[in-house]
């Protein structure tokens, strides 16, 4: 294990005296309280930047001989081969569910990122080139959603993960992603420190601030973009069984209550969805009325997260 690996997961040697180190278990950022930082402001003396990230990635189907996974409390959990439910539900926001979203988007006038893995990108050409036009910004998301990075890897085989799905994801889009969301979050201890080696700008894995802040212990000029999981569709309406209206309501007064808190120093809300849940019937008319609600009010700054990030800089910078 590398001395930076072993910093970021604080592993202390059984035979050593020193006592583990205080605060975070990893040394990729310091702890900085909201009270203790410098005021942020955004542009046009906004209150709340807004995000709207469209998780763009396609699930390969499982092989034969897969185990059959328990069913977990309130869920169906994986079923036998082929496991048609699943994954067919999952197609749904490749082929109905994203081109839905973006017609709500347009309706209201707002410009979405994109979270583009590279099977997406490779096997999906009509949807990207509908898609692309209507992203202000694309993100990097691994080789495709059932491929999470992970500590099963070595170094190299995370490196080359990174890089191949950067280079081909340039290759088929035209765009190298400055930003990065991992399939599933998915991290290893070194993840950071090879995404700043490799030129990535921000990652958005991390769920734990309402503003953008740097990642000095990664190396480089890496910053951490704090996606919402509590309010993403995929937490609260799919995971949770939050009911559409009851996951409006929340994301409404989330959206009112920073925006009063922005008064102080500015905060952030991205709003993660992904389509083959929120790009749902069913779904719509609540996504919408976050959308229109977030339009309607004043004092919001609706850009892309690396909008976002590169402003944070220049205000860290000045």
């Amino acid at each position: 294990m590398s001395e930076l690996a072993r910093a970021a997961m604080n592993v202390i040697d059984d035979r050593a005296t020193a006592p583990a180190r205080p605060g975070y278990d990893h040394a990729w950022f310091p702890w900085a309280p909201l009270p203790a930082r410098p005021a942020l402001r955004w542009p046009s003396g906004a209150r709340l930047a807004v995000s709207v990230v469209l998780h763009i990635g396609a699930t390969e189907w499982e092989h034969p001989g897969n185990p059959v996974v328990p069913s977990p409390p309130g869920g169906r959990g994986i079923g036998p081969y082929p496991d048609v439910p699943r994954m067919s539900h999952r197609e749904f926001g490749h082929r109905v569910g994203v081109f839905r979203l973006l017609d709500v988007l347009r309706e209201v006038g707002i410009t979405p990122a994109a979270v583009v893995d590279v099977l997406t990108a490779e096997a999906y050409r009509p949807l990207t080139e509908h898609l692309l036009p209507a992203a202000g910004e694309v993100l990097a998301g691994g080789l495709s959603a059932s491929r999470p990075i992970s500590s099963a890897m070595t170094e190299d085989e995370e490196r080359h993960y990174i890089a191949s799905t950067l280079d081909r994801l340039d290759a088929a889009l035209g765009v190298r992603p400055a930003g990065w969301l991992g399939p599933e979050h998915g991290e290893s201890a070194r993840t950071p420190a090879l995404l700043a080696q490799a030129g990535v700008g921000y990652l958005a894995d991390w769920a734990n601030d309402e503003q953008p802040y740097p990642a000095p212990g990664a190396g480089g000029d890496l910053w951490s973009f704090p996606l919402s999981w509590e309010l993403s569709d995929l937490s609260a309406m799919f995971l949770r069984q939050v009911a559409p209206q009851v996951w409006a309501r929340s994301v409404i007064e989330a959206v009112d209550l920073l925006h009063a808190e922005g008064a102080t120093t500015g905060r952030v809300l991205a709003l993660h969805l992904h389509p083959w849940v929120s790009g749902q019937a069913f779904r719509a008319a609540a996504v919408e009325a976050v959308l229109r609600h977030v339009r309607d009010l004043d004092g919001v700054w609706i850009t892309t997260p690396g909008a976002i990030v590169g402003h944070c800089r220049e205000q860290a910078g000045s």
